[in-house]
Order: C-alpha cells, then structure tokens, then sequence
C-alpha cells in the first residue's frame, strides 16, 4: 500500500513541475508579446520629422471643411481675396469664412474676424481687423455692418498711437484723432 501512495506523490510533485514551467512559459511569452506590440506601437507612433502640402484641410464631423492652412489660402466660397494670403481660415458650419490669419505677399500681416452672414451689408462682414503692416506700422479696425470703419486704434508712420473715430455725413469724412498730443479733429470732403 505505500509503494502506490509514493508512486502517487512522485506522479503529483511532476505535474507540479510542469505546471511550474508552464506558467513561467507562459508568463515569458504574455511579456514578449507585450514588449514586441509595445516596439511596433512605439515605432509606428513616432510622427515623422518633416510633413509637406501646400493646403491642410481639418474637416468637421460631416465632412465639412472647417480649418484651412495654405500656402496660399484658397479664396472664401463667396469671393476672391484682395491679395494672395499664406495662413489659416476658419469657416462656420456653412462653409462660410469667419476667421482668417494670413500674410499677404506685400508683407502685411492680417488677422481678420467675420460677422456671420445676414448680419449687415453682404459685400463685407468684416467686423474687426488687426494688421501689422508692410511699413512697420499696425492698426486695429473695427468695420460696422453698413461696411464704413467708425474707429481705429493706429500706429503710424512716424510712430504715433492714436485712437480715431470716424463719421461719415453726407458727403464729408470727419475724424477725430485722441493721443498724447491731444485731440485733433479732421474733415475732408468725400
């Protein structure tokens, strides 16, 4: 009756060798699969170095084009631009440019904000403007939705800040001019 139970016991202290071993196997294997999916995640992950186009389109949810970088912008759905524009613009879920940053091929440097359509006179939804300029100069424009710019705030030529408002009677240009060397009021006829 021991010889069997021993039998029985050697048969068992086996098993749990092997048992053993398969589990380290198996461990051994689960981390080289882990380490070898993590290699080709990594080295597919990497971006490359240099990515080159001349336009980028990120399209919304529907297929919409919605964010534009280009080297040069393509013209707005409703109109051509006043000069070539290397930038981005952002358009509204109609397509239509609400935002745009671009520079100009005189050297300007423009960031324009859009009103929506529908809301003013439709040959220009311009709403604010901020320009660093070819001479060195720079502003910031707001246009009103009849299209006439009723103020500025100006860096000119000479350097000088100034804040200007403008109105526009029948027939005449008057602006008023506030800066450090006080006001000046201007009127020319139109």
């Amino acid at each position: 009756m021991n010889e069997p139970l021993c039998d029985l016991q050697q048969r068992i202290r086996v098993l749990e060798k092997r048992v053993l071993g398969l589990r380290s196997a198996n461990v051994f294997l689960i981390l080289l699969t882990i380490l070898v999916a993590f290699g080709a995640f990594k080295s597919e992950a990497q971006p490359s170095a240099v990515v080159r186009a001349r336009t980028l389109i990120i399209e919304d949810e529907t297929g919409r084009d919605r964010v534009i970088l280009g080297a040069p912008v393509p013209d707005p759905k409703e109109g051509k631009r006043n000069s070539p524009s290397y930038g981005m613009v952002i358009n509204d879920v109609d397509g239509i440019e609400r935002f745009g940053l671009g520079l100009q091929a005189n050297g300007r440097m423009v960031m324009g904000f859009d009103a929506p359509p529908g809301t003013g006179d439709p040959r220009n939804r311009e709403r604010i403007n901020v320009v660093a300029d070819e001479t060195g100069g720079a502003y910031v424009r707001f246009v009103n939705r009849k299209t006439f710019v009723p103020g500025r705030l100006i860096l000119d030529k000479e350097d000088q800040f100034y804040l200007e408002f403008l109105d526009f009677p029948a027939g005449k240009t008057i602006s008023r001019r506030v800066s450090f060397k006080g006001d000046e009021k201007l009127e020319q006829k139109r």
